[in-house]
């Protein structure tokens, strides 16, 4: 007869495989986060994601593998993820007659297809406190609101794969909340893999999000790998020990060179972040292999 294993080891077996640590060759799972009413009666439904990866960087370009639904709504979502969660990353419109239909974001990678399903159920809805609490972690800034953002120069560029290209944001915030010091008692210690670097977003050694303003850039879609300098990846490294946001010059204008790897056309994201709320804005970049 078969060799029956005995409740304990199997419950132990199960607890040490949900605390593995892929570094590649994992899904990204898309995730719903919950909707918010508009003043004007419309439906904002807030999208984000897992990449069960802890180095991997995934692009599942748009298509079959990566689409929303209803199609009208717009194609608005990421080509190109980051290891690990990203929370309200961004948002779809839909109008005050939306009723119980349903906003699907699908994504096919490692061989399996994922579908995160957003609806106006009145368990899902969010509002600024929400969002602040799980993106942050915990607590509530009363009367914090998002941060502003000015682009310089077109949102519409040109470059090559051999010079770099130099982005310019103008950034504000209301001061609420304060930064907050490093190595409080929100810090934690860094759990590393073999090599012994960092593991992104290590789960329960990591801390609540770092207080003050800054801006991080994301690449958003595109064909190759975009570099940034300087660069911190949002919602994993401003949630390490030690990680506090850099000092900003006096007129808020923050000064990132970016390189690409390949030519194609690129969408490169800005978000000025208080580490609570975000204002996004991009960028499209036509990037060639020669001048």
């Amino acid at each position: 007869g078969r060799r029956r294993v005995p409740r304990m080891l199997a419950a132990r077996g199960a607890a040490v495989a949900q605390n593995l640590q892929y570094l590649s060759g994992q899904r990204v799972v898309p995730a719903f986060e919950g909707w918010e009413r508009n003043p004007d009666g419309s439906f904002t439904l807030y999208f984000g994601y897992l990449n069960r990866n802890y180095r991997e960087e995934l692009s599942i370009p748009l298509g079959t593998d990566n689409r929303l639904e209803p199609s009208g709504l717009g194609q608005v979502q990421p080509t190109y993820f980051y290891p690990r969660r990203h929370r309200f990353l961004f948002s779809v419109q839909v109008p005050a007659d939306w009723g119980d239909r349903q906003v699907t974001w699908t994504l096919t990678s490692a061989g399996r297809t994922e579908t995160a399903r957003g609806s106006l159920l009145p368990v899902w809805e969010v509002n600024d406190q929400t969002i602040m609490e799980n993106r942050a972690g915990s607590g509530f800034a009363d009367g914090n609101l998002p941060p502003t953002i000015e682009l310089d120069g077109d949102s519409a560029r040109t470059a090559t794969v051999e010079a770099p290209l130099s982005l310019t944001v103008q950034i504000g915030d209301d001061g609420i909340p304060a930064t907050r010091a490093v190595g409080g008692p929100n810090d934690a210690r860094i759990d590393v893999d073999a090599t012994g670097r960092p593991l992104f977003g290590a789960g329960r050694f990591g801390r609540r999000n770092a207080m003050g303003l800054r801006v991080a850039w994301l690449q958003w879609r595109g064909p190759g790998k975009v570099a940034f300098d300087p660069w911190y990846m949002e919602g994993i490294d401003d949630h390490m020990p030690g990680w506090a946001p850099p000092p900003l010059p006096p007129d808020g204008k923050v000064v990132t060179i970016a390189t690409f790897s390949e030519p194609g056309t690129y969408v490169l994201r800005a978000m000025a972040d208080d580490g609570y709320l975000y204002t996004p804005i991009d960028v499209t970049v036509t990037v060639s292999d020669r001048p």
